[in-house]
């Protein structure tokens, strides 16, 4: 259909370098599509201008005091990091702003520093190997980007979180990320929503809606299907250990962990996971039990050294708008240790609760824990099946299906 095959412009909200999350395996996927012939990734932008490059002062970010990456930032500059894949960072201040407020406020140097990030972005494509442009969006402040690539064959939204319950916002006011979510949602040729509640709410916007849940990684799936190393952390605490993998962040039930590690002084409740700096002063009160560990972010490919070593993994989220509306990665991980899990009864849990012991109440999760501790790996099997039905490439191959259907659609 398109000779050159089909260029991808991957917005997403993380860098490539960070734990594979869904954005990064998606677009890795992607790229191994036949159809696709490049895909331009797209890391957060930067906030570094001419003058922070000359003298040499970052504001902190995903690329610290590297000043040739800051400068490839400044000129637009993509880097090959995979096969058919490169990655581009970009700057949205290349014209620095001064300290005085009215200057901040001047509209048209925001323009200017918008049209300059996007023009670094169209040299970056126009190398790029492909024909027709297929746009992919993942996050509501990405909406302008329906605007400034117009010239493309589909666009596609691919809706994971409910962006406005979280505590954190990027804006002072919520409803405006609700509105630029809408305007993806109403806009996009093609929109994929994590859960089963992001799909209904989806649908009723875009008919061209699509439940695309998420899923594990073979490397997850092989490493729990071998004996292998333990984390060293994990060698000297006492069992069982009860152990979380992930984001230390808004969707965790901090009440029920408080309630959890005192019910059960003797045994180790073990995080891994980054720290968000909202919820660090819980996390130091917790940290202050002897039977609490919070290990930090590990490398992606060392999560399965401290899967192994856990005895119940475990998904302590508070039920909120927010985890109503998700699907968590690290459910589908731990179905891939085979190892017993519990977890509140937030969205996603339903569809594994034949092998997901669920509690909500703080008696309910410690009952749940209990029976969890004293199974016999009766359920590792079935757990195992779970995963195995939902690898990222499985989910990939999905996911673009719809796609290349659309775009096929598309050019009759």
């Amino acid at each position: 259909m398109f000779d050159d095959g089909l260029k991808v412009l991957y917005f997403s909200g993380y860098e490539w370098d960070n734990r594979w999350r869904r954005k990064q395996r998606l677009a890795y996927e992607f790229a191994r599509q036949p159809a696709v012939s490049s895909l331009l990734y797209v890391e957060p932008p930067v906030q570094t201008s001419v003058l922070d490059l000359a003298r040499g002062r970052f504001e902190p970010g995903h690329l610290g005091a590297n000043r040739h990456a800051h400068r490839n930032a400044l000129l637009g500059r993509a880097r090959q990091v995979d096969d058919k894949v490169w990655a581009l960072t970009g700057s949205e201040k290349t014209v620095p702003l001064t300290r005085l407020e009215p200057v901040r406020q001047w509209s048209a140097l925001r323009r200017l520093n918008r049209a300059l990030y996007v023009g670094g972005i169209r040299r970056a494509l126009k190398h790029l190997p492909g024909d027709e442009l297929v746009l992919w969006l993942s996050y509501p402040l990405q909406a302008w980007a329906l605007d400034a690539f117009q010239q493309r064959v589909l666009a596609c939204y691919d809706w994971t979180d409910d962006w406005a319950a979280f505590d954190v916002l990027p804006v002072e006011d919520p409803q405006e990320l609700v509105d630029m979510n809408d305007c993806i949602l109403r806009q996009a040729d093609v929109v994929f929503a994590v859960s089963e509640e992001l799909t209904r709410r989806a649908s009723m916007v875009n008919p061209h809606t699509h439940r695309a849940p998420n899923a594990t990684d073979a490397h997850m799936l092989q490493a729990a299907e071998r004996n292998g190393p333990l984390a060293e952390e994990l060698l000297e605490l006492p069992r069982p250990i009860i152990g979380y993998i992930g984001q230390i962040a808004d969707k965790m039930d901090y009440d029920l962990v408080d309630a959890l590690t005192q019910a059960r002084p003797e045994w180790s409740f073990v995080f891994v996971g980054n720290v968000w700096v909202n919820r660090q002063e819980q996390v130091a009160a917790l940290a202050a039990r002897p039977n609490v560990h919070f290990l930090g972010q590990c490398a992606y490919r060392e999560l399965p050294t401290y899967l192994r070593g856990f005895d119940v993994c475990v998904l302590p989220h508070v039920r909120s708008a927010l985890t109503r509306s998700m699907d968590p990665i690290k459910l589908y991980d731990y179905l891939a240790s085979g190892k017993p899990i519990v977890s509140t009864g937030v969205a996603g849990v339903e569809r594994f609760t034949d092998v997901v012991y669920v509690g909500n109440t703080p008696q309910e999760f410690m009952a749940a824990l209990d029976r969890a501790v004293r199974e016999n790996g009766a359920l590792c099997e079935r757990r195992l099946s779970y995963a195995r039905q939902n690898t990222w490439p499985q989910r990939a191959a999905e996911m673009w299906k719809i796609v290349i259907g659309s775009v096929q659609n598309a050019s009759r």
